[in-house]
Parts: structure tokens; sequence; C-alpha cells
């Protein structure tokens, strides 16, 4: 194997895997929310909403129908107040969260809808939504890098 060979191989190595694996024209929030699914199908949706220009939109979802919605209080909530916003749909929890970048600049919130298996509080529910945010806080190397697009 050449030098350059072994030196690309190495930087693909160290690459945060939604950066490798980042579908065609797709933007980078959207990557990170279906591998954070498909790592956690208990998660029975997942999103991102993040501020720009636009105003405070979700950006991606696995759900595609609210890609380009307005934020609701529930994703706003968490990127004023730093804290974590629990409401519930139906039986599941539906928990959005501050989402920050791999250095911890926050760069949106992302929403989690959990379903509590039998006898789980609302606290293990958090726990569980935080632990999958932290995955793909990761993965997140800043607030502009959500936004691009994959070639």
């Amino acid at each position: 194997m050449t030098i350059l060979a072994t030196l690309t191989m190495m930087s693909l190595m160290a690459m945060p895997a939604a950066v490798q694996r980042a579908g065609k024209g797709k933007l980078f929030a959207q990557n990170v929310v279906e591998q954070a699914h498909r790592a956690h199908p208990e998660a029975a949706e997942i999103g991102i909403s993040a501020r720009s220009a636009r105003g405070c939109r979700t950006i991606a979802s696995t759900d595609p129908s609210d890609i380009g919605e307005s934020c609701e209080k529930d994703d706003a909530a968490p990127m004023q107040t730093g804290k974590p916003f629990v409401g519930r749909e139906g039986k599941s929890y539906d928990i959005s969260l501050p989402l920050h970048d791999a250095k911890g600049r926050l760069v949106g919130s992302v929403g989690i809808e959990l379903a509590p298996k039998p006898g789980q509080t609302e606290s293990a529910q958090v726990a569980q939504a935080k632990a999958i945010a932290g995955e793909m806080e990761r993965r997140i190397l800043s607030k502009a890098a959500l936004f691009q697009r994959s070639k």
C-alpha cells in the first residue's frame, strides 16, 4: 500500500461515520438523524431543529413532513433555556433537548419520541434521550456542518 493510500485510509477511519456514509444531496443533519434512528429503533421519531436566516425550522427528521416546518414551542424551548422539554404524545414521551456540536456549542435542538417500557419513569426516558443526543453530538463538528449537503 502506498503512503498516499495509507494516509487516505487513516483519514477515512478518523472521520465520523455519518460523514463517511452521507447520502448524496442530503443535509448532514438528515444523515445524523437517520443514523441515530438506525442505532435506536426504539425511538419512534427523531428530528433536529435549528435557527437560521429563515428563522427556527426543523431541518432534519425521520418524518419527512416535518422538515421545513417552523419550530414548535417544545423545539425552541431547549435552545432558549438549555433544559429538556418533556411532553406527552399519547403513551409516548416527546423529549426535546438542546443539541450541541462536538465542542459543546449550542447548534439547535433535538426532539426524540420514546415509548416507555412497563415501569419506566419519565426521568429514565429523559436519560435515554440524552444518551441518544450525546451520540449525535459527537458527530456534529459545527452548526454550519448541519446545513452542508453531501455530494
